[in-house]
C-alpha cells in the first residue's frame, strides 16, 4: 500500500511551525535516500536571521505538485532548533522542487524562484565543499 500524499494546507501548517522554531539551517550534501541527516556531509550553514528568512521564502513559496520526484534528491536543507536538534528537512529535486519530509508528506513543492534558491545555496556553500 502506497502512503497518501499530504495536502498543501497540512504541509504549509507544518512548515510554519517548523520554521518558527528554526534557529539555524544546514545544507547537506549527498543523496536524501538511505543516509540519516546526521551522517551526511555539511556543505553549508545559515545562522543569521536575514539568511534564514531568505531561505524560508525560497523553500516554501511555490505550488505543491500532489506527487513526488523519484530521484534521490540533493542537496538537503536541514532545519535546527535552538538546541541544535533536527526539526525537519527538505531535499532539492531536479533543481526546482523541494521535497519536505519526503516519507511523511510525499508531495513536492515546485519553488517559485528556482534560480534564486540555487544561487542562495551556492552563496552559502562552505569553501572547499
Amino acid at each position: 500500500m502506497i502512503p497518501e500524499t499530504a495536502d498543501a494546507t497540512t504541509i504549509r501548517a507544518w512548515l510554519a511551525g517548523a520554521w518558527s522554531r528554526t534557529e539555524a539551517a544546514l545544507i547537506l550534501g549527498g543523496t536524501a535516500l538511505g543516509t540519516p541527516l546526521a551522517g551526511r556531509p555539511v556543505v553549508g550553514e545559515v545562522f543569521d536571521r536575514a539568511g534564514l528568512a531568505e531561505l524560508r521564502a525560497l523553500t516554501t513559496t511555490g505550488a505543491f505538485l500532489g506527487d513526488l520526484c523519484r530521484c534521490p534528491g540533493s542537496p538537503t536543507v536541514a532545519l535546527l532548533d535552538a538546541d541544535g536538534a533536527f526539526i525537519g528537512s527538505g531535499a532539492l529535486h531536479g533543481g526546482r522542487d523541494i521535497s519536505w519530509e519526503r516519507g511523511r508528506f510525499r508531495n513536492n513543492l515546485t519553488v517559485a524562484d528556482p534560480d534564486g534558491l540555487l544561487a542562495f545555496l551556492e552563496r552559502h556553500r562552505t569553501p572547499g565543499s
